[in-house]
C-alpha cells in the first residue's frame, strides 16, 4: 500500500506538519512506521521518544550539551511549571520575539533541532486535591495547587507558539470513579476541543492535537466521530494519555500521529505501547534511571544466547566499579562511554558531583536512540512480534532498583501531605555544631586564662608539661 500523508485528508493547505504513514511496513500487531516533518524542524521517524522536561530544561542537560552529544529530538514542555506566582502575566510572556519566534523556545533555550510539545501539566504529574471543574483543570505548582481555566490555557498557546500545542483534557484516576464521573471526563474534553476551536479557529495553534482520555471507546465514540467530521480541518494530530487507548482508535483516525503523554516505567512498556500504534511517547523513566545512578544497558531484541535474563541497567553505585574501567555500555559509542569509564563515573556519584549525572543523562538517552533504531528496523524486516518476545526473555522486566541518594529532589516532584511531614532533602549544612559549642564555651570564660587548668586542658587549649 502507498505511503499517506496527513495533508491528503483534509488538513489545509497552511498547515506545516506532514506525517506520512509508511503502510507498508507496519505489522500485523499495529506497530507501524512513519515520518514527522514540523516547520522546518529535522524529520522525525517514528516510532520515536518525547523527553519530559523539567521547568522547561532536559534534566542534567545544559542546551549546549544536548546539541553537541545527543539526539533529542522532541520535548514536552509543561505550562504548570511557569505560572505559579503570577498566573495572570507570568514572566515568560514577556520573553522578546521577532519575526513570529516562539517565547517557549526563546525563554527555555530549546534548541532549533528540538520539537517543542506544550501541555498543561507534567509528566509525572503529581494527583491534586481538587477536582477538575467544567472550564478547568488543577495543577501544581512550587507554590501550591492552582486551577488553570481553559481560557488562560488556551492563551498561552497562542501566545508562546510551542511546535506542537495540545488539547486541554479532563483526565481523571479511572479506578474507583463512577460511570456518571467517567463519562463526564468524556464530555468535558470534548466541549473544551469544540470551543477552544469555534473561539480560536485554531489561528496561533497549529499544529494543534486533539486530546482523547483513557476511557472506553463506547464512551469516546460521540467524540471521535466529531473529530472526523467536524474538526478534521483544525486538528494535525492525536495526544492520548495511556496506549490502550491508541489500540482502539478507529480506523479512520489512523493517519494522525499519536504522542502518547504517559509514565511507562519500563523499555517493557515502551514495546507495549508501540504494540498498540503510538507514534512517539514520553519517557520519564529514562531520567529517574539517572538520577538513580543506573547506566541503562538494554538492546533490541538482545542476544538470544544469554542463559539467565539480563539486568536493564547497571547501578554505578556499586563499588565493584571502584576500579573497573570498561566503558558504561559494551558496544556503546556515546560521548560518556568514549571518554570516560566505570570507575570514574562511580567517583563523581560518590562525590556528589553533578558531572555524574549529566554523563549518565548523555549515556541512557544514547542507549534509547539506539533502541528506538533497532524497533524501526525490526518493524521493517516485519519480524517485531518475535523479536518483542526475544527481549521479554532475555531482560529481566524491571529496572534496577535504586542503591544511592541520588540528587537533591525539588519540591513539585512530590505531592505535600501537610504538617509534620518528614524532610524529603537531608539536611544539607549542620556540621559546625561543635563550633558553636566551643564559640559558647569561649564567650562563657571557661577556656580563658582566669578558667581552671584542667578544663583548660580538658578543652585542647593547653597541655600540662
Amino acid at each position: 500500500m502507498a505511503p499517506i500523508e496527513v495533508s491528503s485528508l483534509g488538513q489545509p493547505p497552511d498547515e506545516m506538519l506532514r506525517f506520512i504513514l509508511q503502510h507498508g511496513a507496519v505489522s500485523e500487531l499495529g506497530a507501524r512506521l512513519g515520518q514527522l516533518t514540523i516547520h522546518d524542524k529535522p524529520v522525525i521517524h517514528t516510532p520515536h521518544y518525547i523527553v519530559p522536561t523539567s521547568r522547561g530544561a532536559i534534566p542534567h542537560v545544559s542546551q549546549d550539551i544536548l546539541r553537541k552529544h545527543t539526539r533529542i529530538s522532541a520535548a514536552y514542555v509543561s505550562l504548570e511549571d511557569f505560572i505559579e506566582k503570577l498566573p495572570d502575566n507570568p514572566p515568560i510572556y514577556s520573553t522578546p520575539t521577532q519575526n513570529g519566534d516562539s517565547a517557549l523556545r526563546n525563554f527555555t533555550a530549546l534548541p532549533s533541532q528540538c520539537l517543542s510539545i506544550l501541555g498543561p501539566r507534567r509528566v509525572p504529574n503529581i494527583i491534586t486535591p481538587a477536582h477538575n471543574t467544567n472550564s478547568s483543570v488543577t495543577i501544581s505548582t512550587s507554590v501550591g495547587f492552582r486551577f488553570l481555566e481553559l481560557s488562560r490555557y488556551n492563551e498561552a498557546l497562542r501566545r508562546l507558539r510551542p511546535d506542537i500545542s495540545t488539547c486541554l483534557a479532563d483526565i481523571i484516576p479511572t479506578e474507583g470513579a463512577s460511570l456518571k464521573r467517567i463519562s463526564r471526563s468524556a464530555d468535558r474534553t470534548h466541549a473544551w476541543l469544540r470551543d477552544t476551536i469555534e473561539r480560536t479557529g485554531g489561528d496561533g495553534l497549529r499544529p494543534f492535537f486533539a486530546s482523547v482520555p483513557p476511557l472506553d471507546s463506547p464512551l469516546l465514540s460521540l467524540y471521535l466521530d466529531d473529530l472526523r467530521d467536524e474538526y478534521k480541518e483544525h486538528i494535525s494530530g492525536l495526544c492520548i494519555y495511556s496506549p490502550e487507548t491508541a489500540a482502539g482508535l478507529p480506523t479512520y483516525l489512523e493517519h494522525l500521529p499519536r504522542i502518547c503523554v504517559g509514565d511507562p516505567a519500563t523499555p517493557q512498556a515502551l514495546l507495549a505501547s508501540i504494540h498498540m500504534g503510538v507514534d512517539m511517547m514520553t519517557v520519564p523513566f529514562v531520567t529517574q534511571s539517572t538520577e538513580s545512578g543506573i547506566a541503562l544497558s538494554f538492546s533490541f531484541p538482545g542476544s538470544s544466547a544469554a542463559e539467565t535474563a539480563q539486568p536493564l541497567g547497571i547501578d554505578m553505585w556499586s563499588t565493584s566499579h571502584a576500579t573497573d574501567t570498561s566503558p558504561l555500555s559494551e558496544g556503546c559509542k556515546c560521548y560518556a562511554c568514549r571518554g570516560h569509564h566505570r570507575a570514574y563515573v562511580h567517583h563523581l556519584l560518590q562525590a556528589n558531583e553533578m558531572l555524574a549525572w549529566t554523563l549518565l543523562q548523555i549515556h541512557n538517552y544514547s542507549i534509547l536512540d539506539s533502541f528506538f533504531e533497532q524497533v524501526r528496523d525490526s518493524i521493517k524486516r516485519h519480524s517485531f512480534e518475535d523479536d518483542v518476545r526475544t527481549f521479554s526473555r532475555v531482560y529481566k522486566p524491571e529496572l534496577p532498583q535504586q542503591t544511592g541518594k541520588g540528587p537533591r529532589i525539588r519540591g513539585y516532584q512530590m505531592r505535600s501531605v501537610g504538617g509534620g511531614e518528614p524532610r524529603k532533602n537531608t539536611k544539607a549544612y549542620g556540621k559546625f555544631d561543635d563550633q558553636l559549642q566551643k564559640l559558647a564555651e569561649a564567650e562563657s570564660g571557661v577556656a580563658t586564662p582566669d578558667g581552671d587548668a584542667n578544663d583548660i586542658e580538658e578543652h585542647g587549649l593547653a597541655k600540662r608539661l
